[in-house]
């Protein structure tokens, strides 16, 4: 079993290293800028020709779809972080649904209608405020998480056990492969609800239900099977409670993925919360342990 341990560590250090990573940032940022200018090609033609009919659509649609393949790197990165730390694999999370927020923004303004006045009780644009704050406070949340962490990351002596990073490791790469796996089948769906979505103007597919509801769920058993693994190298009430703090954290962020707004924005916030109160807990008793100590 060490053998298989060992094996599948070298083979990620050797697949994710510094130069691979920024191999596929490179090819991933080329695919998005190559779909971005495909996409404002396919609405010119369709507006021009007819294609779909008499129904004229958005130019700003096609912001969306580049922004997908950034945010694709972005859940790459997410797995790929997962052996430094849970800590900051949990950050990385957080980065993940703000983006997702962000992008939600792209999603509605295209489907704004600007000949309407702005008046404030028009659902539209309370809806895109709903993306545009919460999206901020996400953000400001998420650099305050860092921040604790920063302050506190020696604490997390989990992180130094060659053993468990090499298990994360081995995990990593099982993700990296479902990863793929869903994102192909979760693409190839998502393109059949598009054709059929542009021909009638009607019932567009969401990818956060598609995509990346699928992928909080097994990233939810990931988190669990981490900290049951963690069991193993180090075991005390405060880090169980740490860790479960932040599995009740991805579950909350895979519930807003298939709730409307504004519920959603609150259900992430309130997980947000959860999580740095719990870390910032969490280091006060570490502290206080270390003083006892000395």
């Amino acid at each position: 079993m060490k053998s298989i341990i060992h094996t599948g560590a070298k083979y990620f250090d050797k697949l994710c290293s510094n130069d691979s990573i920024r191999r596929i940032e490179l090819i991933i940022l080329r695919i998005a800028v190559l779909s971005f200018v495909v996409h404002l090609a396919i609405i010119y033609i369709g507006n021009t020709y007819q294609y779909f009919g008499s129904i004229q659509h958005n130019y700003l649609k096609a912001i969306y779809t580049p922004f997908s393949f950034i945010l694709f790197y972005e859940v790459f990165l997410l797995i790929v972080i997962i052996p430094q730390s849970i800590s900051e694999f949990i950050g990385k999370q957080f980065e993940v649904i703000t983006l997702i927020t962000l992008r939600g923004f792209f999603h509605d303004i295209a489907d704004f209608n600007f000949k309407n006045s702005f008046e404030i009780t028009n659902t539209e644009l309370i809806g895109l405020a709903y993306d545009l704050i919460a999206s901020l406070l996400m953000l400001a949340l998420t650099i305050l998480y860092y921040k604790v962490y920063q302050k506190n990351n020696k604490t997390d002596k989990i992180n130094e056990l060659i053993n468990f990073i090499n298990i994360k490791k081995l995990v990593s790469i099982g993700m990296i492969f479902i990863l793929l796996i869903l994102s192909i089948g979760s693409f190839y769906q998502w393109l059949n609800d598009m054709i059929i979505a542009l021909k009638t103007d009607n019932n567009y597919p969401d990818p956060n239900t598609v995509f990346y509801s699928d992928f909080f769920t097994i990233m939810i058993f990931v988190d669990v099977m981490l900290l049951l693994l963690s069991f193993i190298y180090h075991f005390s009430f405060f880090t169980i409670f740490r860790n479960a703090s932040f599995i009740i954290t991805t579950i909350l962020i895979r519930m807003s993925l298939t709730i409307e707004k504004p519920l959603n924005h609150l259900i992430v916030l309130a997980g947000f919360m959860f999580a740095i109160v719990s870390f910032y807990l969490y280091s006060l008793r570490s502290v206080h342990s270390r003083n006892q100590t000395d």
